[in-house]
């Protein structure tokens, strides 16, 4: 499919979904923009996206994480009860995407994050770092590895009865950086 095909398929999708979570229109309209040149961007650099409206709505949400990371405008964000449900998983990826890109090492964090998040497959994370595919699996699962004894240090993760996780909070003994407690309070406002 060509951009122009994908973006008109679904731009009026994205910036509704958008607009739920920001009052401003024109920061709506920006964010839009910048999620048509990651598109762009990606399909010029050949990237393989599996399922373009998946991936496009999570670019979208991390821009818009992005966007409250950058305006510390936490306290806007708005969330009515009917999307807690279908959207608690995609903002703990986003919590993890966010930990993955501040927290972990890069030689790490990039190759998980590529994984994981964005559902790059492995020998195409080795392409575009250009790393032997032995390399890229072993820095992905000691990412892995990284990540989940960071998060098993500091955070209390509860599951509801169909294994989705439900809530989470910071472990009182845990010192992370404030930004990070704060993108878990904004977060959990999706919870």
């Amino acid at each position: 499919m060509t951009f122009k095909e994908i973006w008109d398929k679904y731009k009026g999708h994205l910036l509704n979904f958008i607009k739920t979570k920001i009052n401003d229109e024109h920061n709506a309209d920006d964010i839009l923009q910048e999620v048509s040149i990651k598109l762009l961007d990606n399909l010029n650099r050949k990237t393989e996206i599996k399922n373009y409206k998946t991936w496009l709505f999570q670019v979208t949400r991390n821009t818009i994480a992005d966007y409250y990371r950058k305006n510390k405008k936490h306290s806007e964000l708005s969330i009515t009860q009917s999307k807690i449900n279908t959207n608690s998983s995609a903002c703990f990826c986003d919590l993890s995407g966010f930990v993955i890109q501040s927290y972990l090492p890069k030689e790490y964090g990039e190759p998980l994050y590529l994984s994981d998040i964005e559902q790059k497959s492995q020998q195409e994370i080795a392409e575009l770092l250009d790393l032997s595919l032995t390399a890229t699996k072993s820095r992905i699962q000691r990412g892995r590895k990284k990540l989940k004894k960071l998060v098993s240090t500091c955070i209390d993760i509860s599951y509801n009865n169909k294994g989705q996780i439900s809530d989470f909070q910071l472990k009182n003994n845990c010192k992370l950086p404030i930004e990070l407690k704060t993108e878990m309070e904004r977060i959990n406002l999706f919870l």
